[in-house]
């Protein structure tokens, strides 16, 4: 059964259920920083006002729902729990679904910015370090800000396919000391985490031919550098005031008293969820 692979990128933020949320946006657009500078003042003469108001962006929440049922012959004469592995599938339900909804947002934001990086000295669909500080790099060059901003755009994560991740195993002496490779070579799975203090996450929906990857490339029509095969995505997760999970109701689950009679038994629920991300800076493609 799949994992959940999305609740902690978003922030979530409880609602109304039914209603539609509108969240102000920064007085400041990207773009415009240079429009709201100081400047020599003359003698005499009044100072100009500048007055500023925020964009909104709107996030509706929609229903999510899923049910389950099962008869009562089979519970009895199975030689395992089935009400427990059913309620395993049912939850699995909605984890699925909650994933592809986040990540769709996520996916779109980072087509909707049209910026992929990628090392142009790599072979192709390997994964290397000096795509790490491209990453790191182009999301600096394009996040606004200067040296100084406190909160300035910045990689803090990285998501990638297995593949990608086992790519830092075979790494030769070029790219990493006699050291470090020793210590890759021991380490265990889920161990190669951080490279350049950015965090390295591989799922299994991003590689060639994977769901997440193809929705990239064929749904929202967007191509990798040319030669390129796998798909990544970097994202700033210091803040968590983009990245945003619209909770309009949990999920709910309830027994179902009419399927008794069919000599049945099962379980129904909904909940209600929206997606949003509100500065799509903190996104940004990665090809290999």
């Amino acid at each position: 059964l799949v994992g959940d692979i999305v609740r902690g990128m978003f922030s979530d933020v409880p609602t109304n259920a039914g209603t539609t949320v509108e969240w102000p946006l920064d007085l400041l657009a990207p773009g415009e920083e240079d429009e709201f500078v100081a400047y020599t003042h003359p003698g005499n003469g009044r100072i100009p006002e500048r007055n500023v108001e925020g964009d909104y962006v709107r996030i509706s929440t929609y229903r999510v729902a899923n049910s389950i049922d099962w008869l009562l012959r089979y519970a009895k004469d199975a030689g395992f729990s089935v009400v427990q592995r059913a309620l395993e599938v049912y939850q699995a339900g909605f984890v699925k679904k909650l994933n592809d909804d986040g990540w769709h947002t996520i996916l779109s934001a980072a087509a909707d910015r049209n910026m992929v990086v990628y090392d142009a000295d790599a072979t192709a669909g390997v994964f290397t370090k000096r795509l790490v500080s491209l990453a790191k790099t182009t999301m600096r060059r394009n996040g606004g800000g200067n040296t100084g901003s406190k909160t300035r755009k910045k990689v803090t994560d990285i998501f990638l396919s297995p593949e990608g991740l086992e790519d830092i195993r075979n790494w030769n002496v070029d790219q990493v000391d006699e050291v470090t490779r020793r210590e890759i070579f021991l380490a265990g799975d889920q161990v190669i985490s951080r490279i350049f203090n950015v965090n390295l996450h591989d799922i299994d929906e991003l590689g060639e031919q994977q769901e997440y990857q193809q929705y990239f490339t064929n749904n929202l029509g967007m191509s990798l550098a040319t030669g390129d095969l796998e798909l990544a995505i970097a994202l700033d997760m210091s803040v968590s005031d983009s990245l945003i999970m619209a909770v309009g109701q949990d999920i709910q689950t309830f027994a179902d008293p009419y399927l008794h009679r069919q000599m049945r038994e099962g379980y129904y629920g909904w909940g209600e969820f929206g997606f949003g991300v509100l500065d799509s800076r903190v996104v940004l493609s990665l090809s290999f």
